[in-house]
C-alpha cells in the first residue's frame, strides 16, 4: 500500500513501503503519541493560570491528544495482558493449596469466541473496579490447538495473530467471565493513557484439552444453562438493589399481570422502554436520572383498561400501550398541544362494547388498528365527526 505522510498504521516490523519511503512502525507511532501527549499535559500545567481561552485550547488539545493515544495502543499488535497465574499444587478434601505468580501473556479469540459488545465493555469497566466482584476462576487454553487446525485467531485490538506465535493463549469462555478480558484491555490502555496503575486480572488458570472437540464439549457442559436474569427477575432485582418505587411498582405489576416486563415499563414511563444501561445501572443499585415516570397515570391507565375491556391480554400485550402512547403523542390540526395522556384515558373511558370487542380481535396491524379505533373516538367525543360518519 502507498503511503505518504509520518503516522501511518502498517505492520509492525514493516519500516518501508514501496516507494522506498520510511515509515512508522506501530510502536513508533504509540511512542509519539506519548511524547505529544506529555508535552500538551505540560503547556496546559505551565499555563494553568493563563486566560481562560488559552486554558481552554490547552484542555481541548490534551484531550485530542489522549484520544491519538487511545487509538494508537489501540493498533498494537499481539498486546501483551498482566495476570496473575494460579495453579493447584494441593488438593484434597480439607484444603487446596496454590501458587501464583505473575506473568505477560497474549490473549486471542477466534470466530467460536463470545461475542463481546461495546455495551458489556463500558459497563464492564466499573464492574471490574467493584470490590464486590468475585474474582472466579478464568481460564484460558494454549493456542496451539488453535494453530494445529488452521482457525485464525486474533488479539485483543483485532490483530491477526501469526500462526505459531508463543506466548498466545485462547479465553475459556464462560457466562461470567466471556466479556472480563476485553474490558481488562480496554480499562488498562485507558489506564496507561491516564498515566495510572494498570489492573491485573488474577485467578487464572490455564487447562490443557488434547482436542478442540474436548475444549468445546467443556465450554458446552459449563455453559449450556447458564443464563442472565430474564426481565421480570431483572426487574426484581433492580427493586431490591435500588429500592425504588418505579422498580418495585412494575415488578409487582408485571408479576400480577403475568405480562412482559417491557410492556409494563411502557404505562409506567410514559411509552418508553429503559435502555440497557439505565437496566444495568438499576441492577447495581443505581437510579439513573435519564428517564422520567408516573406511576399514578400508570396505575389509572391499568385500572381503565381493567374496566372497559374483557381480555386480560389486550393489556399485557404491546399494542395497546403503543397505540396509546401514539394518540397521547398526537398534536391535532390547528391544536397548541398534544391529545395528551389524560385526554386519552377519558376517551378510553368512553369506548362502546361494539369497539372494544372489535380491538379485542384485530389480529392484523393491532398497533394501527387499535390507533384508528382510538382516535374515532376522540374525534366523536369532541365533534369532529359524528356517529352516523362511522356507522
Amino acid at each position: 500500500m502507498e503511503t505518504k505522510g509520518i503516522a501511518t498504521v502498517e505492520n509492525v516490523n514493516e519500516v518501508i513501503n514501496s516507494k522506498n519511503e520510511v515509515v512508522m512502525t506501530k510502536e513508533q507511532v504509540i511512542e509519539n503519541a506519548r511524547i505529544a501527549l506529555a508535552e500538551k499535559k505540560q503547556f496546559l500545567a505551565d499555563n494553568a493560570n493563563a486566560e481562560k481561552n488559552i486554558v481552554k485550547s490547552a484542555e481541548t488539545n490534551v484531550t485530542k491528544a489522549e484520544r491519538s493515544y487511545v487509538e494508537a495502543l489501540q493498533a498494537r499488535e499481539l498486546p501483551t495482558t498482566t495476570v496473575e497465574l494460579w495453579n493447584v499444587q494441593t488438593s484434597t478434601e480439607e484444603q487446596e493449596i496454590i501458587s501464583k505468580k505473575k506473568a505477560e501473556i497474549i490473549i486471542a479469540t477466534s470466530d467460536y469466541s463470545m461475542t463481546v459488545s461495546k455495551v458489556n465493555v463500558e459497563l464492564g469497566k466499573d464492574l471490574i473496579k467493584d470490590s464486590r466482584l468475585e474474582k472466579m476462576p478464568l481460564f484460558v487454553t494454549d493456542a496451539k490447538l488453535f494453530y494445529d487446525a488452521e482457525i485464525t485467531l486474533k488479539d485483543l485490538n483485532g490483530n491477526i495473530v501469526p500462526k505459531n506465535t508463543p506466548n498466545v493463549f485462547v479465553s475459556v469462555d464462560t457466562a461470567n467471565g466471556y466479556w472480563k478480558w476485553k474490558t481488562y484491555h480496554e480499562a488498562n490502555i485507558n489506564s496507561i493513557v491516564k498515566n495510572e496503575s494498570a489492573l491485573i486480572i488474577e485467578n487464572v488458570r490455564i487447562k490443557t484439552f488434547s482436542s478442540l472437540q474436548e475444549f468445546a464439549q467443556y465450554r458446552g457442559v459449563n455453559n449450556v444453562l447458564s443464563r442472565g436474569f430474564n426481565g421480570l427477575e431483572k426487574a426484581g432485582n433492580a427493586a431490591l438493589a435500588t429500592q425504588n418505587e418505579f422498580y418495585k411498582k412494575i415488578f409487582e405489576v408485571a408479576k400480577e399481570l403475568k405480562a412482559n416486563i417491557s410492556v409494563v415499563t411502557k404505562y409506567y414511563n410514559l411509552g418508553k422502554t429503559l435502555n440497557l444501561k439505565v437496566w444495568n445501572d438499576a441492577m447495581l443499585g443505581i437510579v439513573s436520572g435519564d428517564f422520567s415516570y408516573d406511576l399514578t397515570i400508570g396505575d389509572e391507565l391499568i385500572e381503565t383498561l381493567q374496566k372497559v375491556t374483557s381480555k386480560v391480554s389486550t393489556i399485557k400485550e404491546r399494542y395497546m400501550i403503543d397505540a396509546i402512547t401514539r394518540l397521547a403523542n398526537l398534536q391535532p390540526q390547528g391544536a397548541e398541544d398534544k391529545i395528551g395522556i389524560k385526554e386519552t384515558i377519558k376517551t378510553i373511558e368512553t369506548l362502546n362494547k361494539e369497539t372494544v370487542a372489535y380491538v379485542e380481535q384485530v389480529s392484523l396491524d393491532k398497533v394501527n388498528e387499535i390507533y384508528t379505533a382510538l382516535l374515532t373516538q376522540y374525534l366523536k367525543n369532541h365533534e369532529v365527526i359524528k356517529e352516523e360518519q362511522t356507522a
